[in-house]
C-alpha cells in the first residue's frame, strides 16, 4: 500500500509541468544564469557587493551602470533559481509521504551534492595549480586555497574555490528540511510564505543554514506547486493588460532610483535601511516582470532552436563562469585602470565566457550524454 502511495504521490515532472512552462522555466532559468554572470561581473571598488553598498566612485557614470545592472536589475536571479527549484521539487507529489521523502532526498543527493563535489575538487585542483606556478598573482585564490590546505578543511564546503557553488549546497539544505515546508505550505497557506518573509525583510539567515532569499522564495515556489496553482505557466498568446506594463515599468524605476541614491548615499549621510528596503523591493518585482515579459514574448520564442541549445548550457555556465571571470579582470585591471578597460572587461568577457561554457556544455553533449548527465546533475 505504501508502494502505490508512493508511486502515485512521485509523479514524474514531466507528467506534471506542461510543455509552455517547461519551456518558459528553462529560458528564464538561463536568462537568470547570464544575470548572475554580470552580478560578479561588477569591476569597480566595491567588487563584493551588498544591499546596502554605496558606490565609492559616487556619481561615476561608468560605475553607476555597472551597479544599475549588477545590483539591482539582475538581482531577480537567485530569487528566481529558488522559486524555480521549490515548485520543481514539490510538483511532482499530490502527498509528500515518508519513502517518498527519502527517494527525493537521494536523488537530490546525486543531482547537487556529486557535482558540488566534482566541481569544487576540480576548481580547488586547478587554482592549487595556479597559486604554486604564479604566487600571488590571483590573490582570490591564493587566500581560498591557502586557509583550505592551511588544515582548515571546512572551507571545502563553507569558502569553495567557485564561489558561486553556495547554491548548491543551500538548495540541499532546503530540501533536507523541505517535508517542514510541505507541511506549512499545506496546512497554513499563505501563512508559509509569509512565515519564511520575515527573515527575507531583515535580511536574517536561520541560524546561518539557509540564505533567507533561498527559504522564502523556495517556500513560494513550494506553495505554488503545493496548491496546485497554474497561473505560473500559460497557454497560447497573451493578453497584455494593465500590469504587463505597470510591474516592469515599476520594476526599472525602482532599480533607476535605488542605483542613484547608492551613488548619493555618502554625500547625503542616507541611512542603509533605505537602501536595503528598495533593494528587498527589487527582487520580487524583477521576478514578477521577468515572467509577464516571457508571456508577451512566449510566441516568438517558443519554437526557437537556439534557445533550445543555449539552454541546454546553463549549468556549464554557473560551474564555469568563476573564478575564471574574476581572473581575468584581475589580468587586465592589473595593468590598466582606465574607464575603457572596466566597461570593456564588463560588457565583452561575460558573453565571451558564457559563449564558451554553452560551446563546451553542447560539445560534451554530444560526445557523452552520460558524462553531460555526471557533470551537471542530469540537468
Amino acid at each position: 500500500m505504501e508502494a502505490q502511495q508512493t508511486a502515485s504521490s512521485a509523479l514524474t515532472t514531466r507528467e506534471t509541468v506542461s510543455p509552455y512552462l517547461s519551456r518558459k522555466l528553462s529560458v528564464l532559468s538561463f536568462a537568470a544564469m547570464v544575470c548572475v554572470v554580470f552580478i560578479h561581473a561588477y569591476n569597480y571598488t566595491d567588487s563584493f557587493l551588498q544591499p546596502t553598498t554605496m558606490i565609492s566612485e559616487g556619481t561615476h557614470i561608468g560605475a553607476m551602470v555597472q551597479f544599475l545592472i549588477s545590483n539591482a536589475l539582475a538581482r531577480f536571479a537567485t530569487p528566481l533559481f529558488f522559486a524555480i527549484s521549490g515548485y520543481l521539487f514539490f510538483v511532482a507529489f499530490r502527498k509528500l509521504t515518508f519513502k517518498g521523502y527519502l527517494v527525493k532526498l537521494g536523488k537530490r543527493a546525486r543531482t547537487l551534492l556529486v557535482p558540488y563535489i566534482f566541481w569544487v575538487g576540480v576548481w580547488t585542483g586547478i587554482a592549487a595549480l595556479i597559486v604554486w606556478g604564479a604566487g600571488d598573482y590571483f590573490s582570490i585564490l591564493s587566500e581560498k586555497t591557502g586557509g583550505l590546505f592551511g588544515g582548515k578543511w571546512w572551507q571545502f564546503f563553507t569558502n569553495p574555490v567557485p564561489f558561486q557553488a553556495w547554491y548548491i549546497l543551500d538548495l540541499f539544505k532546503l530540501v533536507l528540511v523541505s517535508p517542514i515546508v510541505y507541511v506549512a505550505v499545506r496546512y497554513l497557506r499563505w501563512g508559509a510564505p509569509l512565515l519564511a518573509a520575515v527573515p527575507w525583510a531583515i535580511d536574517f539567515s536561520i541560524l546561518y543554514f539557509v540564505n533567507c532569499d533561498g527559504l522564502l522564495f523556495f517556500t513560494l515556489g513550494a506553495y505554488f506547486a503545493v496548491r496546485n496553482i497554474n497561473f505560473l505557466g500559460k497557454e497560447g498568446s497573451v493578453k497584455r493588460g494593465v500590469l504587463s506594463y505597470v510591474i516592469p515599468s515599476a520594476w526599472a524605476a525602482l532599480c533607476i532610483t535605488y542605483t542613484v541614491l547608492s551613488a548619493v548615499g555618502r554625500s547625503i549621510n542616507l541611512h542603509w535601511v533605505v537602501l536595503m528596503t528598495l533593494y528587498k523591493l527589487c527582487a520580487p518585482l524583477g521576478v514578477c516582470s521577468v515572467y509577464l515579459l516571457y508571456d508577451m514574448l512566449s510566441d516568438k520564442v517558443k519554437d526557437s532552436r537556439f534557445l533550445s541549445v543555449v539552454t541546454s548550457g546553463t549549468f556549464f555556465v554557473y560551474i564555469l563562469h568563476e573564478p575564471l571571470q574574476h581572473m581575468a579582470f584581475q589580468t587586465v585591471l592589473k595593468y590598466t585602470q582606465a574607464d575603457w578597460a572596466h566597461m570593456l572587461c564588463y560588457f565583452l568577457l561575460p558573453p565571451i565566457l558564457i559563449a564558451a561554457a554553452v560551446g563546451l556544455s553542447v560539445g560534451v553533449r554530444k560526445l557523452s550524454p552520460k558524462l553531460h548527465a555526471f557533470l551537471t546533475g542530469g540537468r
